[in-house]
């Protein structure tokens, strides 16, 4: 199943994508199946375990079966993240060798890991705000995974039975702020976690749809042109091999995403650009890119990577 979150009367829901159209599972359980507690949000049917593909597929043939399908149809759905507050974030940095080329950066043989915020997710057709200083701000075009049970030190060959599904991220980063970072050392987490900068959606296919993510194609295409190509297979470290190496050093629990790494390619984005990340079987993740809405006291909006504005003591 496709599984999504959209904003309903009363807050987030769980929605399914079908060839009918978005069906709001959320509601389409309250009349089928009312024992199912945890139908109001994606993450709490990760973590019950619930069997949602079966569950659901039952749910929506005998609502239309019985011509009761039509009123759960979402016409128009705003679209939040798939799921929602998920207790960590993790991605990866250079996982392709194109990209470490490109970055004439180090390879090293193990996986690059940082954290992504999960305060800064943003849905499908969400905007992607900039900041007001003068900055270089790419898109990276991610597969990501969602686990789907709790994990530690499993191999990766017993991965794929800890995956509950696999969505997109786009792992927003602002190259200035990050190249002045990494004189530091700490070139991740401050320039990929501004505001705004984790989009991902618009759904996660679950396993059950899409057993196996290591072939997949991958595109990005801004304002309706072709940017750049890439393929899951191409990645350095597998998902399962992502996975596992993460549960050696924490625990990961249901719900938990980890986007897997961006590919070569011209990344550069700017207000007003229209950024589609498509991933075969999947589907597209389509955000805005918007200048800052509103000024950031505490910086010097004119220079990419000045100083902080100080207060006088």
């Amino acid at each position: 199943m496709k599984l999504l979150t959209f904003e309903g009367k009363g807050g987030a829901r769980v929605g399914v994508s079908t060839a009918d159209g978005i069906v709001d599972l959320t509601g389409a359980l309250a009349i089928t199946n009312p024992e199912v507690k945890a139908a109001g949000s994606l993450l709490d049917i990760i973590r019950e375990r619930i069997d949602i593909d079966a569950i659901g597929a039952q749910s929506i043939e005998r609502l239309k079966k019985d011509g009761k399908l039509g009123p759960l149809l979402v016409p128009n759905a705003k679209f939040l993240p798939p799921v929602m507050r998920p207790s960590k974030i993790l991605a990866l940095a250079l996982n392709f060798r194109e990209h470490i080329e490109e970055t004439n950066l180090k390879f090293y043989d193990e996986p690059i890991v940082f954290t992504k915020y999960t305060s800064n997710m943003i849905g499908h057709d969400g905007e992607i705000e900039l900041p007001p200083f003068p900055q270089k701000v790419d898109e990276e075009h991610e597969l990501a995974l969602v686990v789907g049970r709790e994990c530690r030190h499993i191999r990766p060959r017993e991965a794929p039975d800890y995956i509950f599904g696999y969505t997109i991220c786009n792992d927003v980063s602002a190259r200035d702020r990050q190249g002045e970072r990494l004189k530091m050392g700490q070139p991740y987490s401050y320039a990929k976690n501004f505001a705004t900068f984790c989009p991902i959606g618009p759904w996660v296919v679950t396993r059950a749809e899409l057993p196996d993510a290591r072939n997949l194609d991958m595109e990005v295409r801004v304002n309706g042109e072709s940017r750049r190509k890439g393929n899951s297979k191409d990645m350095i470290f597998d998902p399962y091999e992502v996975l596992a190496y993460c549960s050696d050093y924490t625990e990961m629990e249901p719900g938990d995403v980890i986007s897997l790494g961006t590919y070569a390619g011209n990344k550069r984005i700017a207000a007003g650009d229209a950024v589609e990340l498509i991933v075969d079987k999947i589907g597209t993740l389509a955000n805005k890119v918007v200048a800052a809405k509103h000024p950031w006291r505490n910086f010097a909006e004119g220079v990419a990577t000045g100083p902080l504005v100080r207060q006088k003591k």
